[in-house]
This record gives C-alpha cells, structure tokens and sequence, in this order.
C-alpha cells in the first residue's frame, strides 16, 4: 500500500521539483493525479526509489506544481510581481509565456476556468465553472493542511494549532498565520477562506484528513468575539507519532553506541 505523503521527485526535461503524492493525488482527474493512484503503482517505473522523469517544459512545470498546492492557475506576467525584484530561481519561470502554460495544461489535463463564462455585459459567471473553482479551492485547502502537518512533524513539533478568522482583526493584527514560514507559506492562500470552508465542510474535511493519517486527533473550536472583533475558528491537529529519541540517534551523527 501506497503512503499518501510518500515524498517524490518529478523530473520535469531536467528541473527538478520535490513534492508530496497526496498533493498530485488530491485532483485525481487530472494527469498526475491519475498516474499516482495507488492502483497504477506497479506501473510507475521510477529512477533512485522515488524520481520520476517527465520530457516536458520545465520551466513551466513552476505554474503546473503551483496548480497542484494551491488550486489556482497562476498565469505568468499577471502584474502580481509588479515591483518586485525577481530572485534568479524565479527568472526561469518569469519567462514562460502564456501560451507555453496553456499547452502544459492541456498535457497534464489541468482544469482551465472557461473565460467566455464570464459575460462581457453583466460579469457574470457561469454557475457550474462557479462551483467547479470553489472546489478547487477546497481541494487546495485540504491538501495545504494535510502537507502542513508533515512539515510540523519535520520541525520536531507533533501538534499543528492555525486559527482562520472570519475577517482581520482591527487589532492584533497576525503578522502570519503560522510562526514555520513554510507552513505559514502553504497555508496564506487561505487567509480569506479557510476559516468558510471550515463551517462549510468541517467534516469532511476532518474524514477526508483522518484517511490520510490514521491515528491523529482533531480538534475545531468555534470562537465568538464581539463587534468589531472578528470570530475565527481555532484547528488543532494532533499527530499520531511519538517521537523516539533512541531512534532518531541511530541514524544520527550523535549516536555513539
């Protein structure tokens, strides 16, 4: 059996890129979502345990990944970067033009919102593309927590606490959602929206959470504030690993047995 947080390497016509099975897995419609399925295990054929070579743009892999973790297509030269320096690992990606992006989604079958949904006349959009990006966004959501809990774990912490409010505070504004800038980085797409998707679907995503890692315990608090504070609610997960020292000092440079 497959370990859905089984860490893999995609080779992408020579960049490499590092994610997590559950991430791919998490959209099972598309090309790496159904490659990945536990059932097409023994047919994946990958170089040193976990890396696997795909002869594609790598370039443009950056935006395809970036689908995989936060569910939204990040088109390049949108202008969010306006202003700001580019660093020389993002100069690569910064060169991908939209049209390289388009024929990669339509490789990897990643879902394309249908802009002729949208009327010219009253911006309206179409319902059940409306209702397909809310799922997106929820699918992201769920697998941001799930990767977040695994990079806790990296950090020798086996409790992963994150509160979601409803709107910013007026004061006491966080600076961050988490205090890991990883998890905080996984996790800030969802500043405007966890915190609904949390009284929306609470249980499913707890199922959905549990079925990845048997053995944790979840907890969701509820907390009201009065006018003009905000309500949010407190997730607290608590992971099913107890730490062994003894363990860890074995594969350690520390262990002098």
């Amino acid at each position: 059996m497959t370990d859905c947080n089984e860490r893999i390497i995609l080779n992408v016509g020579g960049i490499k890129y590092e994610t997590y099975r559950s991430t791919l897995t998490a959209y099972p419609d598309t090309l790496l979502g159904t490659m990945f399925q536990q059932r097409n295990h023994a047919l994946l054929h990958p170089m040193n345990d976990n890396e696997y070579f795909i002869d594609r743009n790598g370039r443009a892999f950056h935006y395809i990944l970036e689908f995989y973790r936060t569910g939204e297509i990040l088109w390049p030269n949108s202008g969010d970067n306006d202003g700001e320096s580019l660093s020389t690992a993002n100069i690569c990606c910064a060169l991908v033009t939209r049209k390289e992006l388009s024929k990669e989604l339509d490789y990897f079958q990643i879902p394309i919102p249908n802009e002729k949904s949208i009327s010219p006349d009253n911006n309206s959009i179409n319902v059940e593309e409306e209702y397909k990006l809310l799922a997106i966004k929820l699918d992201g959501f769920v697998k941001a927590l799930l990767e977040s809990i695994c990079l806790a774990r990296q950090d020798y912490q086996n409790v992963l606490n994150v509160k979601f409010y409803d709107r910013l505070p007026t004061k006491d504004v966080p600076k961050s959602i988490h205090f890991q800038p990883n998890i905080d980085k996984l996790l800030r797409p969802y500043v405007g929206s966890g915190y609904f998707m949390l009284e929306m679907f609470p249980k499913p995503i707890e199922t959905h959470i549990k079925s990845c890692l048997p053995g944790i315990r979840w907890s969701l608090d509820k907390r009201f504030k009065y006018e003009p504070e905000p309500s949010y609610y407190d997730l607290k997960i608590i992971g099913n690993v107890v730490f062994d020292k003894n363990v860890i000092l074995k594969y350690s440079s520390l262990d002098t047995r």
